[in-house]
């Protein structure tokens, strides 16, 4: 069986803690990556550096300053670059588990062309809350595989979360005129809408794994508020009022996750397994794109 081509891309915004892991992660698959496209997103800190600095021994990766501010510029730089029959997106601190590469190429030889997009399994690495998520994520995989035919993945999914996700090339251009670019909305949402507008179906592939950050349950609920407050907007930016009124219980849940697991999450040294006043106190920790603990590669 003839396997398709793949790009990873990354945007990446001062992610100097984990931008290094995050490529090891992708280069121990590089039997099934084509090419590796990381978008500096206007970087302050050593991002670009690091990205140049493995350039040397990685012919496949390639770096792309995208100056207009916003995941959404990145993101959109990222697939418009990349030049393989299937692209995937990981955020610069989502590290691909073993056999993901080969799991979305394996997935997209094979799926209709009805299926343009995937997403996986994703788990935090640096939450107290981890064997809570673990949990969860077997309950969710007993599901998949007894609801999937092949055992492997089903489809009629909403949405495909950026962090772990991938698409055919070819869905990318026929949905590209209809992406927004507005910053007051949430980016894998609108992707999403305009790929099942489009009649376009979303899967979950088992094999997809990834672990990422618990980052964005650190920062603070006035931030964590606005950031929930995107998928009404986005769903409004379609003109899917019904739907925008549906998932207002959705964001009070997500919100209230948030407000109960904010402060053990914020005081939690992943590296140590123990909890400090001092992170809770940490300003760095409300910036979404800085200053987290380097997972292993291992």
């Amino acid at each position: 069986m003839s396997l398709p081509s793949l790009t990873v891309v990354i945007p990446a915004f001062n992610e100097e803690d984990t931008i290094e892991a995050t490529l090891a992660h992708v280069f121990a698959q590089a039997d099934d990556v084509t090419e590796i496209i990381v978008i500096d997103n206007n970087s302050t800190d050593r991002t670009a550096d690091l990205v140049r600095g493995l350039q040397s021994g990685q012919p496949a990766l390639q770096l792309i300053r995208e100056e207009r501010p916003g995941v959404t510029f990145a993101r959109n730089s990222g697939l418009d670059a990349a030049t393989s029959e299937i692209i995937a997106r990981l955020d610069a601190d989502t590290l691909a588990q073993p056999g993901w590469a080969r799991a979305v190429r394996t997935y997209f030889a094979t799926a209709p062309d009805s299926v343009a997009a995937a997403t996986g399994p994703l788990l935090p690495f640096d939450s107290p809350f981890r064997n809570a998520f673990a949990a969860s994520n077997e309950r969710l995989i007993a599901k998949t595989r007894a609801a999937a035919e092949d055992g492997l993945a089903v489809t009629g999914l909403t949405m495909a979360p950026g962090g772990n996700m991938a698409l055919r090339k070819s869905a990318w251009l026929a949905i590209r005129q209809a992406i927004s670019d507005r910053t007051d909305i949430h980016d894998d949402l609108d992707l999403s809408l305009c790929l099942r507008k489009s009649k376009f179906d979303i899967a979950f592939v088992l094999g997809m794994q990834a672990e990422t950050s618990a980052r964005r349950f650190r920062t603070n609920p006035a931030a964590y508020w606005r950031y929930t407050n995107l998928l009404t907007h986005t769903y409004k930016a379609h003109d899917m009022a019904r739907e925008a009124r549906a998932t207002r219980l959705e964001v009070w849940n997500n919100r209230l996750v948030h407000l109960v697991t904010w402060l053990p999450t914020r005081a939690y040294d992943p590296a140590t397994g123990r909890y400090s006043l001092r992170r809770v106190l940490a300003p760095e920790q409300d910036r979404i794109g800085g200053r987290v603990p380097a997972p292993s590669t291992t």
